[in-house]
């Protein structure tokens, strides 16, 4: 049993690319079972669907990490409160007050 599926013209060529692309690879495939196969690909990889069409995409802290940002300092590491929140280091900030059990 079959049924219709209107497609917008732009929607209907980019699966034609997408035929033509896989022809390129030596698979023929007509576009109803290209279709299918998309389908089932959504069911496979439901989370991607989802997160694709919700508009969340990337997870943003990924994103950072894949393209950190050059904040100008050449280390940052020893000396990110002062990057962070200006300053010298320890000058306002909580750790200076904890105490240790030690003597």
């Amino acid at each position: 049993m079959y049924t219709s599926v209107k497609l917008k013209i732009e929607a209907k060529k980019k699966l034609e690319e997408l035929q033509a692309k896989l022809r390129l690879h030596g698979i023929k495939i007509s576009l109803q079972n290209l279709l299918e196969k998309l389908i089932e690909l959504g069911f496979e990889r439901e989370e991607l669907l989802i997160s694709m069409l919700s508009g969340r995409g990337e997870d943003p802290m990924l994103k950072l990490l894949n393209k950190p940002l050059d904040w100008g300092v050449e280390d940052a590491s020893t000396r990110i409160d002062e990057t962070l929140y200006g300053g010298e280091v320890g000058s306002i900030h909580r750790h200076m007050y904890f105490r240790s059990s030690k003597k």
